[in-house]
């Protein structure tokens, strides 16, 4: 066979020998333009329906401005982001926007949610309990998809480095296109724009990504560290009451996310508080929260500033009510089932109740609120003095509110996840009403409780939620909305009350004139003054206007009621 020259490879052997992926990486500009669409038309879609649903049908001058507003928030973005698009770190600040964002779009479209820096401080001061209720396949699935997907592709593409003066002209023609879009857009649309961000503030709260940055800049900005005096409340308190041979205690049971829209003694047509009925217990319909928060109302009602006065960072810096009882020697004790007092119960003695470890009350990483009766029982037989003990619950804490109950609960089917929008909606309402129902089992057994010390003790019961919940009612579930906005679902809170007639007695209140006063307007205000004059505590701080017992006593129906009434 004769000897051939060897055969020289052809372009057509070329995949067969070599297999190469190259990649153009893209300009700073056009990163930037890429992203800031990406969260614009991707990320903001709650943003562009409550934006649609404001206006007043579909026509053209609405198109336009709707797509005008789109193009221009683009261009503003990309032109804010151009300047610190410079290589990887770019890359790594357009990656962390695109992922953040995405987070924090899945909670505001499945939720309803509104990003703040109330949200940002509920955040930051939960446990790991609650971070893991919020998570869920379907959550890491649009995750992936809306954020960790085109931040992957956009790190693997790349961002070349442009020169600075090829920089300067993209950057300052970026700019100017977003002015000259701007000017045509208040020059077409003013009016449309105005009349919509002035009537539905909640856009701004809804605007990815400036709701979160501001909101965490709110939030760094409002927590001032530098060390500070506690400011002392109440300097001149003193006890006025009369020494008796037998202790006066409180029982103040702070309720989660207890609305009063479920509760059966405010009108709800389930029966949701059957094991409260013929306990003599007195409920207050018209009880408006401080905030929408734990985070918020938890130091709001015991901090007496009042809601208009009050921030998180004023109460920091200022003693509470549960201080000035302190001082004036009524004994105090925090007992916890939830995440925390937010301060409140930081110089009295607080016990934490365990989250496992007890067959039949404790289960994923929580225990029910029936734990709470079990310490306080404790308490009660140690009780030598005057006493406020407060039980802080769990309650209807959200979303996974079937964890809240005993299963299987009254009110079925139930909705036995925390992807609590995708269940049906009777199925979550019935799920939410179990844990009121609960919550009604445990302040009886509560009251019981009470009831076997009174011979021994004058003794009254006072529960009283932190806020409420949203169960779907305009597309919103959950709560934290900014007040402004929030609906009444989130800040209408029911409060109730009993006094056996030792207690009623020793605090010159027949229960008829509490009862009198019961259908009156009340919010978390009263609880500072409230708490004051049910221990005999003068001080100039203390406003009688605000104090239940003493409103109560003042009223006209008052002189002529009976010295006792027994309550159905």
């Amino acid at each position: 066979m004769p000897n051939l020259p060897p055969r020289q490879p052809s372009s057509a052997d070329a995949p067969l020998t070599s297999l190469r992926v190259t990649n153009v990486p893209l300009s700073a500009t056009w990163a930037s333009v890429g992203t800031a669409s990406w969260i614009v038309g991707v990320d903001n879609l709650s943003f562009w329906r409550t934006f649609a649903l404001a206006q007043d049908g579909l026509s053209a001058t609405t198109a336009a401005s709707t797509v005008g507003l789109g193009i221009f928030l683009v261009l503003l973005f990309a032109a804010v982001l151009r300047p610190f698009v410079v290589g990887r770190a770019g890359i790594f600040l357009l990656c962390t926007l695109l992922v953040t964002s995405a987070s924090v779009s899945h909670y505001l479209d499945a939720w309803g949610v509104l990003f703040d820096k109330g949200l940002v401080r509920n955040m930051i001061e939960t446990d790991s309990r609650e971070v893991r209720e919020l998570l869920s396949f379907p959550a890491f699935v649009d995750v992936l998809w809306r954020g960790i997907f085109p931040a992957a592709l956009l790190w693997f593409i790349g961002i070349r480095n442009d020169g600075w003066k090829q920089s300067a002209v993209q950057m300052t023609l970026l700019g100017v296109v977003a002015a000259s879009v701007a000017s045509a857009l208040l020059a077409t649309s003013y009016g449309t724009l105005a009349s919509t961000f002035r009537n539905h503030r909640e856009l701004r709260f809804q605007l990815v990504p400036t709701n979160y940055i501001n909101a965490v800049y709110g939030y760094i900005k409002g927590e001032d560290t530098t060390p500070t005096a506690l400011l002392q409340v109440a300097p001149d308190a003193r006890r006025t009451e009369t020494l008796s041979g037998r202790p006066l205690v409180l029982v103040l049971i702070v309720g989660e996310t207890a609305r009063a829209a479920n509760f059966s003694l405010g009108g709800y047509a389930r029966q949701t508080n059957t094991a409260l009925v013929n306990r003599d217990i007195l409920y207050f319909q018209n009880v408006v929260s401080c905030g929408t928060d734990t985070a918020t109302s938890l130091p709001c009602m015991f901090s007496g500033l009042g809601a208009e006065a009050f921030s998180v960072q004023k109460a920091r810096e200022r003693e509470n009510v549960l201080d000035v009882l302190l001082r004036t020697g009524v004994s105090v004790q925090w007992l916890d089932n939830n995440s925390g007092c937010k301060g409140v119960c930081a110089r009295v003695p607080t016990r934490q109740m365990p989250t496992s470890g007890i067959d039949g009350l404790c289960g994923e990483d929580a225990c029910l609120d029936e734990i709470l009766t079990q310490s306080l029982e404790e308490r009660l037989s140690e009780v030598k003095q005057d006493t406020a003990i407060v039980l802080h619950q769990m309650g209807s804490h959200g979303p996974a509110y079937y964890r809240r109950y005993p299963a299987p609960g009254k009110f079925q089917p139930t909705c036995d996840t925390n992807r609590i929008q995708s269940c049906d909606r009777q199925a979550l309402v019935n799920t939410y009403d179990n844990t009121i129902e609960y919550a009604s089992q445990n302040i009886a057994r509560i009251v019981e409780a009470a009831r076997a010390r009174a011979p021994a003790i004058d003794i009254a019961v006072l529960y009283i939620s932190d806020h409420g919940e949203s169960l779907g009612e305009r597309n919103i579930y959950l709560h934290g909305l900014p007040p402004m906005l929030a609906p009444s679902e989130q800040t209408h809170v029911p409060m109730l009350a009993w006094l056996p007639a030792q207690t009623q007695d020793r605090l010159k209140l027949p229960i008829s004139c509490l009862a009198s006063v019961a259908g009156q307007k009340y919010s978390h205000d009263n609880l500072f003054s409230t708490l004051l004059g049910f221990f005999g505590v003068a001080t100039a701080a203390y406003r009688a206007d605000l104090d239940v017992l003493a409103i109560a006593r003042a009223s006209h129906a008052c002189g002529n009621a009976p010295q006792r009434l027994t309550l159905k």
